[in-house]
């Protein structure tokens, strides 16, 4: 009986920063992307100098029609790439289960990669025919897009607070959301306050009851997601001098 040949398959660190390219020379015809610290990487990989290349994401594999002497890793994301590639000319398989199940490591990797972030912004109302209300805001040409996890809102008086699609930001800048990164630098996304007697925005797409003094967390089995130039008002339904309406978020920027 003849015993066939062990293929040759081996794991490869990947160490890039941002836009640059790391070189492995090993032949074979087959490369899987492992993983990544950052759930969103991104690499292209280009064989044997070649024009053509293959984008992988974590998980995603490629097998070439021939063999390969010289793979060119490119890190296309926004930030620096640590993860493992596989390289080899055995057939690779995976039994793991689909899907992302890696829930408090992949929220994690996200806050120390500078993605996650917490808008808190509040106003009281100096004008007996006003309403407060609240604003965030993705800026146009910020090639990120902004998802809203959660909404932890809290009012002076009993009321209904709602949320609602406005794309302008309100009379009075109030900042820039700040990093869940102790030292983290800020977002990209904007924060702005004002008071009027209607509503920013046409109709609610996200509301609730709260009693005076009281708060509601609003969380969301998926996010709203905030595409550059796009944003989220909040208001109290209430009229009158005093009210006051605060607001706390957690998001999330990834580059688009």
């Amino acid at each position: 009986m003849t015993v066939g040949i062990i293929e040759s398959v081996q794991q490869y660190d990947l160490n890039i920063p941002p836009g640059g390219a790391q070189s492995i020379d090993v032949t074979g015809d087959r490369v899987q992307f492992l993983s990544a610290l950052d759930p969103f990487a991104q690499i292209e990989v280009r064989p044997n100098f070649a024009q053509g290349n293959i984008t992988l994401r974590p998980g995603q594999g490629f097998r070439f029609s021939e063999p390969v002497q010289r793979w060119v890793v490119y890190n296309r994301g926004t930030v620096p790439l640590s993860g493992y590639l596989l390289i080899g000319s055995g057939d690779f398989f995976d039994q793991r289960i689909s899907g992302d199940v890696n829930v408090i490591d992949n929220a994690k990797a996200r806050t120390l990669q500078g993605q996650a972030f917490l808008a808190y912004v509040s106003h009281t109302t100096l004008n007996a025919a006003n309403r407060p209300v609240l604003h965030i805001r993705n800026p146009v040409g910020s090639a990120r897009n902004v998802s809203v996890l959660s909404v932890l809102a809290s009012a002076s008086v009993a009321g209904f607070i709602g949320v609602g699609y406005q794309a302008s930001a309100l009379a009075t800048a109030a900042g820039a959301v700040q990093s869940k990164l102790a030292g983290g630098a800020n977002g990209v996304t904007t924060m702005s306050r004002d008071e009027m007697p209607g509503y920013p925005y046409t109709s609610n797409i996200l509301g609730a009851n709260v009693d005076a003094g009281g708060s509601v967390l609003m969380s969301l089995r998926e996010p709203i997601v905030l595409p550059p130039g796009n944003g989220l008002g909040i208001s109290l339904s209430n009229l009158g001098a005093g009210n006051l309406l605060t607001v706390t978020m957690e998001l999330v920027e990834e580059p688009i």
